[in-house]
């Protein structure tokens, strides 16, 4: 859209929006299903880091805070430069409705990586506010992975 590459996803969860900000909000819950040390000053121009294990680090800051119905930040890694992440929550029957995109201003984007990567950690949240979350499966990304690069081609 307008030249840039749009990763979308929308998920119905059912569990109410203030719970669902705590996963997305706190850095205990995010090390789970986005399985990164963080560190967030959730003010809107406050700071954020995530770090893998793997020695993958992004950096950002906080763009829009407005709990516990939207979230935005941008997202600047080495390899591929600035992008923005944005969360928004609604009430919907006795859970949520989440709508996740990530927006990418490089175009060498590798979309189908984001893809695999953002549908599995979602799935991975999923577990965690259902408190059945155990490990974290890497495998099932390389299965997305495979999955949406074979749509996309």
């Amino acid at each position: 859209m307008d030249g840039r590459r749009i990763v979308s996803f929308e998920r119905y969860l059912r569990h109410p929006v203030e719970k669902v900000w705590r996963a997305i909000a706190s850095p205990e819950q995010i090390a789970k299903w986005l399985t990164v040390q963080s560190e967030l000053e959730l003010s809107v121009d406050g700071q954020l880091v995530f770090r893998w294990e793997n020695g993958d680090v992004v950096q950002g800051k906080f763009t829009k805070v407005d709990p516990p119905y939207e979230l935005e930040y941008t997202w600047l890694e080495e390899a591929l430069g600035h992008s923005v992440v944005r969360w928004r929550l609604k009430d919907e029957g006795e859970g949520c409705h989440l709508h996740l995109t990530h927006t990418f201003f490089n175009e060498s984007a590798v979309v189908p990586d984001y893809l695999a990567g953002w549908h599995v950690h979602l799935e991975a949240l999923d577990d965690v506010l259902n408190e059945q979350f155990t490990r974290f499966p890497w495998e099932r990304v390389k299965e997305m992975r495979t999955t949406y690069a074979s749509k996309m081609s």
